[in-house]
């Protein structure tokens, strides 16, 4: 939209001789009983210039295309990116350390607190003794948030037979 339309140029006219109009009723002391009202035609301008602006936008842009929404997808697009998304997680876990840690930590740890109740943030030790109980010193170190290694590329990550066994015992909390 480079140009703007006539009634695009009648409104700001209008709102500037309305937002004028109500400063100069600021500005003298006996006229404040003016100001409710010259308040109340601008937001009656305001709300009328928004109408017009979507009642445009509504016509100028035709149909809408079935297609083009994810609510009209449906499940069925839903299912598919939620799926797209879990491989693309459960490949990580084959991955290096690093990418552990960036994609699958913070949702394993997320997911532990609010299965197990203990904020990390209010009792760390409640929190890591729980861990180590709940998944054992071996997997409670690819959980716990404060043993990430965000720069590790090196390292590999347990694989996913270890992120099967973490989602069993985060599933049995």
């Amino acid at each position: 939209m480079t140009g703007m339309s006539e009634w695009g140029r009648g409104a700001v006219v209008g709102g500037s001789i309305a937002l004028i109009l109500l400063i100069e009723a600021v500005g003298y002391d006996n006229q404040r009983a003016l100001l409710p009202v010259l308040t109340g035609v601008l937001v009656l301008c305001a709300v009328v210039m928004l109408v017009r602006s979507l009642a445009e936008r509504t016509k100028s842009d035709g149909p809408a295309d079935p297609a083009d929404s994810d609510i009209e997808n449906g499940p069925a697009e839903m299912l598919f990116r939620w799926r797209a998304r879990a491989e693309m997680l459960v490949d990580r876990a084959d991955g290096s350390r690093a990418d552990w840690d960036r994609h699958l930590r913070p949702l394993l740890a997320k997911e532990f607190e609010l299965s197990s109740g203990h904020r990390i943030a209010k009792d760390r030790r409640a929190t890591e003794a729980a861990g180590r109980l709940q998944f054992g010193p071996e997997l409670w170190r690819w959980v716990d948030p404060a043993d990430s290694q965000l720069r590790d590329d090196n390292s590999r990550a347990p694989g996913r037979a270890a992120l099967d066994e973490i989602l069993r015992r985060l599933q049995e909390m």
